[in-house]
């Protein structure tokens, strides 16, 4: 059995029509044409109903139950196309949330450069939501990512490394400054900037309004934490943000949220577990846990 026929294969099925898979590949229709009857020689079925025109494919049983395991097939051939893409390179595809970085990694920046790691890290910046979809989609590695709850996926290992509060961000001239707590239910009122959906705290956010019935006012949405919170400092809003994501420098208070419902946010260490982790990435992996587990 030739991999390249399962590829036209699975090709065929998505695009239903043998010149269409013929012009993908740049090959003749009768290369098409072969291989798929090259693989209902081999499994002794017919994968294709002839009884329909070439212009429109229609798959067999047999034909359908192949297409299930060949999209998974196709899916991890291209995930080796990616990885041997990069092995060359040395390169550490690495997904870093903007609030987790920016607490975290300045501190441990030094110790990367001095271990040749820093220089090899090609980083991509992202919510966390959107950080592990394309982990998942291969296009990084590995990730530090944050999660509401513990990461469970056939297709990730993970480690929660620590975690953290979420808590409402607001002006100090705001009402709700000198409180030593406030129930989300209470917020009913108040006008927010919020953040895009590619950030965790979106989500918990959502659901906490949908909990307690809130239609949040959202005066305005952004996937720039900085620019969040200066929109809070000119008083644009309140916000939903972990404790991490103030700094002592920022002209800002932060109000813990008395509610029983409210997750904690887990900031864990992941990465593919087909992936084949290298040397330096191993490396990576035990300085940031060492690192951040100290911190707890």
């Amino acid at each position: 059995m030739k991999l390249k026929d399962l590829m036209y294969f699975n090709k065929l099925a998505e695009l239903k029509n043998y010149t269409d898979v013929s012009q993908y590949y740049d090959v003749k229709q009768p290369t098409v044409t072969m291989a798929i009857k090259r693989l209902e020689n081999n499994f002794n079925v017919e994968l294709v109903n002839r009884n329909q025109s070439h212009h429109n494919v229609k798959l067999t049983n047999a034909g359908l139950r192949l297409e299930e395991h060949v999209k998974i097939i196709s899916d991890q051939v291209n995930e080796i196309e990616q990885e041997m893409g990069s092995a060359n390179d040395h390169v550490i595809r690495f997904g870093l949330p903007p609030i987790i970085g920016n607490y975290y990694f300045p501190k441990l920046a030094s110790e990367l450069l001095s271990l040749g790691i820093l220089n090899d890290m090609d980083n991509s910046e992202s919510g966390s939501q959107k950080l592990l979809s394309e982990l998942k989609d291969g296009h990084i590695d590995l990730a530090l990512l944050g999660s509401s709850a513990p990461l469970e996926s056939s297709e990730i290992s993970s480690r929660i490394l620590t975690s953290d509060t979420f808590k409402i961000v607001v002006n100090p001239k705001s009402h709700l400054a000198g409180m030593k707590s406030v129930r989300f239910a209470n917020l009913k009122n108040e006008e927010f900037v919020g953040l895009s959906d590619d950030f965790v705290h979106t989500k918990v956010f959502s659901d906490m309004c949908d909990l307690h019935s809130i239609h949040p006012n959202i005066k305005y949405h952004t996937s720039d934490i900085e620019l969040a919170k200066q929109l809070v400092s000119e008083n644009v809003g309140i916000t939903f943000l972990v404790s991490n994501a103030i700094k002592s420098t920022d002209p800002l208070i932060s109000v813990p949220i008395n509610d029983a419902s409210l997750p904690p946010f887990y900031v864990s260490m992941a990465y593919r577990k087909s992936h084949v982790l290298s040397p330096k990435e191993k490396e990576l992996i035990n300085v940031l846990t060492k690192s951040i587990t100290q911190k707890k």
